[in-house]
């Protein structure tokens, strides 16, 4: 009778650990069963795969995140992104690694994204669509659980692992420099099924859905200086809702600090810079303003990040001068053999001829993606520099007729290029105030009037069929 009374007591401790380890894992989530992220102003795919292939570059992330910090037990999470989209398609692809511990349950996934991007207008506003399927495992380990006699047989001593498969989907609208986005995680709600062998029962732990919804704006308060205030609203299918917000300040997208708010569980901060355009490093700080501070105190979350440069197709550029060489080379031998292969001459010219235009056609081409690639900062850029009919002089430096703008100096040199070859029109570069634009220009004045004149001009004109954006007016910032 005694040893039966200390087999039940056992698995009433066992019952009791796994209990506990659940609600430790929910006590400041309120049920949520997926991970918090502090970086997600940073990584928007961490929630929405719709994000995946968002921006010019592919990305790849690592996050750790260690929740309450010298609790035992507390939530640790580790999560790695890739994401990029294809070159001259609107498909963006993902995938994702996650392993989060909470007490006694563990969670391992993994992810595959796919994402589509729909221009509804031409330069200002697009839509994605984005959807995950996911391999979740999830694990409790009944060894950690702690009871009076570790030696009786109902206790088990293994951990039990089940898997199943989920889904995910998501939506962004953008509209110059408003972003908002809705994602569902969870979606089809299976259930893990854990037997306890010597307990007569089996432990059911089923996912509900989640829902995130996003909203942003970016402010640009000066050359150098971004603000982007941010709202994420968390909502556990059959619980009230909870939100985050978080406010950005970056200065020339080099280094930036993040304040945020949770509500119901805590604030926090963040400081992160970008080396060589290329390498991110972000760590994030937060603490409880709730009664949640006798659980725990801080939580630190770090993310490293590198944006992965697709090489810049300036083969065409390459294959022009060798092929140049190649002509020099060629009418040379023909007019040696000019007497006795005169067909052979002119086919040759002829091949070299479209040769040459293909090579042409090929570099203006690559121009149109590159531009494309980053259309959305041209048009922020536009509608921030641009001139009016009311501009004066005493405000500005001179008004330009811009027929082209670029990010490399290089690429800027090649549209002159072009330009003067297919239209015989002469140009000349100047870079906007910060540096980041070379602004290819026919005229300059120091009239408005005038330079929307010389504007109409360029319209009509024989060099319209090659410009690649619509021109316009620069109005020059005093340095």
């Amino acid at each position: 009778m005694v040893g039966v009374m200390k087999s039940i007591e056992s698995i009433m401790n066992l019952r009791n650990a796994m209990v506990l380890g659940l609600l430790l894992s929910t006590i400041c989530l309120r049920a949520q069963q997926t991970p918090l992220y502090a970086h997600y102003y940073l990584n928007p795919y961490l929630y929405n795969p719709a994000m995946a292939g968002f921006g010019e570059q592919s990305s790849a992330y690592f996050l750790y995140r260690k929740q309450w910090a010298g609790v035992d037990g507390a939530p640790e999470t580790q999560v790695f992104t890739l994401d990029g989209n294809l070159k001259n398609h609107p498909v963006g692809l993902g995938i994702t690694f996650m392993n989060d511990i909470t007490n006694i349950i563990g969670r391992t996934g993994g992810a595959l994204t796919g994402s589509y991007e729909v221009k509804l207008t031409p330069t200002t506003q697009r839509l994605r669509f984005g959807m995950s399927f996911q391999a979740i495992r999830n694990r409790i380990f009944f060894d950690r659980i702690r009871a009076e006699d570790i030696s009786d047989p109902n206790l088990l001593e293994n951990v039990d692992a089940k898997t199943v498969f989920e889904g995910s989907v998501g939506l962004s609208y953008s509209v110059r420099k408003l972003r908002i986005g809705v994602a569902g995680d969870q979606l089809f709600q299976n259930t893990f099924d854990h037997d306890e062998q010597a307990a007569f029962r089996t432990l059911n732990y089923t996912l509900v859905r989640h829902f995130y919804t996003t909203a942003e704006y970016l402010f640009e308060v000066g050359p150098n200086i971004t603000i982007k205030p941010q709202v994420l609203v968390r909502t556990v299918q059959g619980l009230h809702s909870q939100f985050d917000g978080y406010v950005k300040v970056g200065y020339k997208d080099i280094v930036w600090t993040n304040l945020m708010y949770r509500h119901d569980i805590g604030a926090g901060a963040s400081l992160g810079f970008k080396l060589d355009d290329q390498y991110v490093f972000s760590y994030a700080y937060e603490f409880p303003t709730t009664d949640l501070n006798i659980v725990g105190s801080s939580t630190h979350e770090f993310m490293l990040g590198i944006k992965i440069h697709r090489s810049t197709p300036g083969k065409s550029e390459i294959s022009q001068e060798q092929a140049k060489e190649i002509m020099q080379n060629s009418v040379h031998q023909e007019k040696m053999d000019a007497l006795e292969q005169q067909n052979e001459q002119v086919s040759g010219k002829l091949n070299r001829t479209e040769r040459q235009l293909q090579s042409q056609n090929e570099e203006l081409e690559r121009l149109k993606q590159v531009v494309e690639s980053y259309q959305q900062d041209l048009e922020l850029a536009i509608e921030n520099l641009s001139a009016n009919k009311n501009d004066t002089t005493s405000q500005t430096q001179g008004f330009f007729v811009v027929v082209g703008a670029l990010r490399k100096f290089d690429n800027a040199k090649a549209f002159q290029r072009i330009l003067k070859r297919e239209a015989n029109l002469d140009t000349r570069v100047i870079q906007n105030a910060n540096k980041t634009w070379y602004f290819i220009y026919s005229d300059n004045t120091d009239s408005v009037k005038e330079a929307l004149e010389k504007l109409e001009v360029i319209k009509k004109g024989p060099a319209m069929p090659f410009i690649i954006e619509t021109p316009w007016i620069y109005k020059k910032e005093t340095e």
